[in-house]
């Protein structure tokens, strides 16, 4: 028998014990004696199971409070994983932001919107990026001389070759834009687009590349060789002369492109090429990613360069 069967049992007697000694018996009445009343099964057997519910509650006391600890402990481990992850993402933010700082971009008039943009956004890191940019400027007249005539944009209130401001402003990383002005110039723009790098990377040997691809226009809104076909064409030698020289690659087309190769209707702003800010939306998105995937291959490969050299 269970400790707490007797237990239950004991007190059963006892409360029987009680009752008969309290319940004076039909035939001891005029004797003064009293008799003590057989202890029914049923009241025992009642206490009992009584007991034992009372055992089966602490055990599910002592269940749903180990099942709250453990709840708690996952909770806080939840906690402390998505607070190391916020640090690491905030780290990250904190180098991005740091190498656009460092940054300027050279284009024409699409570049010249995101200057536009970035200028009149809230955000202190766009608003510290530095823009070379100028409607109608190109791979091609970005190796004209400075004259009357020329295009070159504007860096302390006067024209200069981009080369030359990018050493003047002590830039260390450099982003190109450059194309929908040269597609129905000539053939040879990838070609100019080299000797402008070229150019760039002579005056400031220190300097990162990357080229950002042309942007496509409107579905049937081309014009002459500046039609989609030609664009994608175009990107695609961008990326190889990039890739073979070391340079990075922006691929901004696709993020704003709808299923068949156009710019999508909600991110142009002109019935053409040109771009809403919506589309700059995924401009800022595009970079910001482009860069984490871009200095974290580049920290490996300098660990991985360190360890050789060991």
């Amino acid at each position: 028998m269970k400790k707490g069967l007797s237990i239950a049992v004991l007190i059963g007697l006892s409360v029987a014990m009680l009752v008969g000694a309290g319940s004076p018996d039909a035939g001891s009445r005029g004797t003064g004696k009293r008799k003590l009343l057989p202890v029914k099964t049923e009241t025992v057997a009642g206490i009992a199971v009584t007991m034992v519910k009372d055992t089966n509650a602490k055990g599910r006391l002592i269940e749903a409070a180990q099942e709250m600890e453990e709840r708690r402990e996952k909770a806080a481990a939840e906690e402390q994983a998505s607070a190391e992850v916020l640090s690491e993402n905030a780290a990250e933010d904190a180098v991005i932001n740091s190498y656009l700082a460092d940054s300027v971009i050279i284009g024409d008039s699409i570049v010249l919107g995101y200057r536009n943009y970035c200028m009149k956004s809230g955000n202190e890191v766009l608003k510290g990026i530095k823009f070379l940019a100028a409607g109608s400027f190109s791979a091609h007249n970005a190796l004209w001389p400075v004259s009357s005539e020329s295009v070159h944009p504007l860096y302390q209130g006067e024209q200069r070759p981009v080369w030359e401001s990018v050493a003047m402003m002590g830039a260390k990383n450099v982003f190109i834009c450059f194309g929908l002005n040269d597609l129905n110039i000539d053939d040879d723009t990838v070609e100019c687009y080299r000797q402008v790098i070229d150019n760039i990377v002579t005056a400031t040997p220190e300097v990162n590349i990357h080229i950002i691809s042309m942007t496509y226009t409107l579905k049937d809104k081309g014009v002459g060789k500046l039609n989609n076909d030609n664009i994608r064409d175009y990107n695609s030698r961008l990326s190889q002369m990039a890739e073979e020289n070391g340079w990075g690659f922006v691929d901004l087309a696709a993020p704003l492109a709808d299923e068949e190769g156009n710019l999508k209707p909600e991110y142009c702003s002109d019935n053409f090429v040109h771009q809403t800010p919506k589309a700059y939306d995924i401009w800022t998105e595009t970079l910001h990613d482009y860069l984490g995937n871009f200095l974290a291959e580049t920290e490996n490969v300098g660990r991985e360069s360190g360890l050789q050299n060991n």
